[in-house]
């Protein structure tokens, strides 16, 4: 039987090519999206061949849907694997973001991580892997992401906690930190974001999206804890482990203050 692979935020972006890498390699993929998904679907159904692509609405900021969503589509066929990538981003100055935008953020990224992680338990078995897409500014702080590093280190967080708890389980955790990634999401945050935010992301790099997403399934292949695509940013993270925060936050007041 084919690998049966669920996908959150599957509609686009890091999603939608993961969603591509695995269809190629024979799984049979589910996607679930916020967003209207008829578009992805067509595509990777073409290249799908005798495997049905499938794809259901789901607001993952919306626990009781995402538990009847993900009910309905593991009635056909539990995951193997489930990848959880939804999310948003904002680049702002803190106190230009507001209440209700640095709830939604949170809400959606590290709420919405809970809501989908709670509703997909009852169907990963032994075996199985639960994968978090995070971000590298889950690991390093970032100007003018007071809300997106807030959500993200508590996605870091919480795949170190469900890592501990699922083993007893047979399930193995992955968390993905990519460095910034050319997705419509970070389209769409350049036209707004601070220019220090801009000169920071130089620290860690940016990366063409089909690069990034054979790191990232590379690392999930290979069921490893932490997978940081590319080598700038592996760079970065290592030497902030190193020096916790020492380097990192000395070139990050150099490049600030240029």
């Amino acid at each position: 039987m084919s690998r049966q692979v669920f996908i959150t935020g599957g509609a686009s972006g890091i999603g939608l090519q993961l969603a591509r890498s695995y269809v190629r390699t024979g799984a049979a993929v589910t996607l679930f999206d916020v967003q209207p998904a008829e578009q992805a679907v067509a595509e990777l159904s073409a290249l799908a061949g005798v495997h049905k692509v499938r794809a259901f609405a789901m607001d993952v900021t919306r626990p009781k849907q995402v538990r009847e969503v993900l009910a309905e589509a593991a009635r056909e066929a539990e995951p193997d694997v489930l990848i959880h990538c939804a999310g948003i981003c904002v680049a702002a100055d803190f106190e230009a973001i507001d209440d209700d935008t640095y709830a939604r953020v949170i809400n959606i990224n590290l709420v919405g991580s809970r809501n989908v992680v709670a509703g997909a338990l009852p169907h990963l078995k032994s075996g199985s892997q639960l994968v978090l897409i995070a971000s590298m500014a889950g690991l390093v702080g970032c100007y003018g992401y007071a809300a997106y590093c807030a959500s993200k280190y508590g996605v870091v967080g919480l795949a170190e906690v469900l890592r501990i708890e699922l083993a007893q389980k047979g399930i193995d955790v992955t968390v993905v930190c990519p460095p910034e990634v050319e997705t419509p999401m970070v389209e769409a945050e350049r036209l707004n974001r601070p220019k220090e935010t801009e000169t920071l992301k130089l620290m860690a790099g940016t990366l063409p999206l089909d690069y990034a997403v054979r790191q990232i399934r590379k690392g999930i292949d290979a069921r490893r804890f932490m997978v940081i695509p590319g080598w700038r940013a592996r760079g970065l993270w290592f030497t902030n482990k190193l020096l916790p925060g020492v380097m990192t936050r000395r070139l990050a007041d150099f490049l600030v203050s240029r």
